[in-house]
């Protein structure tokens, strides 16, 4: 049984993004912490685009695209409204 490729590096690129919102939880600047969860974002989108690959379909790129949006929408709304020490 030969292991697909584009299944191998989805599965890395996997955990390449639980590593990035692992550290996104333990940094303690506001600033550092925006610089991953944007490493993160990109990781779990790089990641459903290697999964759509994988798997042929559509379906999980367009599910991607969305989610991605949404996080950073989030993301730039948490920073807009957050108030307190930028450090």
């Amino acid at each position: 049984m030969m292991i697909d490729t584009w299944l191998l590096a989805v599965f890395f690129l996997a955990l390449l993004t639980l590593g990035a919102l692992i550290r996104v939880i333990r940094i303690k600047s506001r600033f550092d912490r925006l610089v991953a969860a944007i490493v993160a974002i990109s990781l779990a989108a790089l990641t459903g685009l290697l999964l759509s690959i994988a798997l042929g379909t559509f379906l999980v790129l367009n599910i991607t695209i969305l989610l991605v949006l949404v996080c950073f929408a989030g993301l730039v709304a948490k920073i807009h409204f957050s108030k307190g020490d930028p450090a």
